[in-house]
């Protein structure tokens, strides 16, 4: 439980610290390429770094996992600030959430997880209170239509990650987290490089602070994430992390930069609460 509230908290600061970058106009590029250096840093400092060379078996899956993982963290954290910028916070939050459709789905059909009724009460509500948010006439009106390509596409990256956690915690060898959290982020900085150098190369020092700010908690998410599929079930982990950042994201939004909430994104808020209470009794 205790991982599942500390990934919550690690995304949502994410989350905030992009959207500074986005609303000052900064470097999205550059900024990334700082947070995985930040995080890269962070998971070798927290890893044996023996363990790579003692992969074996599970040397080709761990590497292959990881790169894939990478490009997508990558691609998702690009794609949510790009969003952030022409869609605002929230509703860029909610379609990011909204690929755990992706996982819960795959935890229940491949991996054979059975939630109990009062959880599939609360996952229901959860996932309806998600769609919920974006169905209305006012989140509609506010919507801009150029950008639902790039919010369903961050709703894929965002679930496929998801997804990914999912497949290395039943496939991978756990002495070997540390080793796909490294290998992961070395991938980011690999592929956030290539796209800065071919986009914008020119940057201050205020993305190079952003970025370490952003790649501490950042590197948390991945850890707190595996974490918590070890201890609870995906189809759990999930929703209830979602939700969360939803919840979290939209109060604070909401109370502290004075971002005022369509009707439908109250409600779905009250929903998320209720939710994560019925999926965590």
């Amino acid at each position: 439980m205790i991982a599942l509230l500390m990934v919550i908290v690690s995304h949502s600061l994410v989350v905030f610290a992009m959207r500074f970058t986005e609303v000052n106009n900064g470097n999205r590029y550059a900024a990334t390429v700082f947070t995985y250096i930040i995080g890269a840093v962070i998971s070798f400092i927290m890893m044996d770094p023996s363990m790579l060379f003692s992969l074996g078996d599970n040397a080709a899956f761990t590497i292959l996992m990881g790169a894939f993982n990478g490009i997508c963290m990558t691609f998702g954290m690009l794609l949510c600030r790009l969003s952030m910028g022409i869609n605002g916070t929230p509703i860029s939050t909610t379609f990011n959430r909204l690929g755990v459709l992706i996982p819960t789905i795959a935890a229940v059909v491949f991996f054979g997880e059975r939630p109990e009724v009062i959880q599939i009460v609360g996952i229901a509500i959860a996932i309806a209170a998600i769609i919920y948010i974006n169905s209305g006439k006012e989140s509609k009106e506010n919507s801009n239509v150029k950008s639902l390509k790039l919010l369903i596409v961050l709703f894929i990256v965002g679930g496929t990650m998801d997804l990914n956690t999912k497949i290395f915690n039943n496939y991978g060898a756990a002495e070997f987290e540390g080793c796909y959290q490294f290998i992961s982020f070395i991938s980011c900085i690999v592929v956030s490089t290539v796209i800065m150098l071919a986009k914008e190369r020119k940057f201050t020092y205020k993305e190079a602070i952003e970025g370490t700010v952003t790649g501490i908690p950042n590197t948390f998410i991945l850890y707190f994430s595996i974490k918590a599929v070890e201890k609870l079930p995906a189809y759990i982990v999930f929703p209830a992390y979602s939700a969360g950042v939803i919840f979290v994201v939209n109060i604070v939004n909401y109370f502290l930069f004075k971002e005022k909430l369509s009707k439908e994104e109250k409600i779905a808020t009250v929903l998320v609460a209720i939710a994560l209470i019925l999926i965590n009794i």
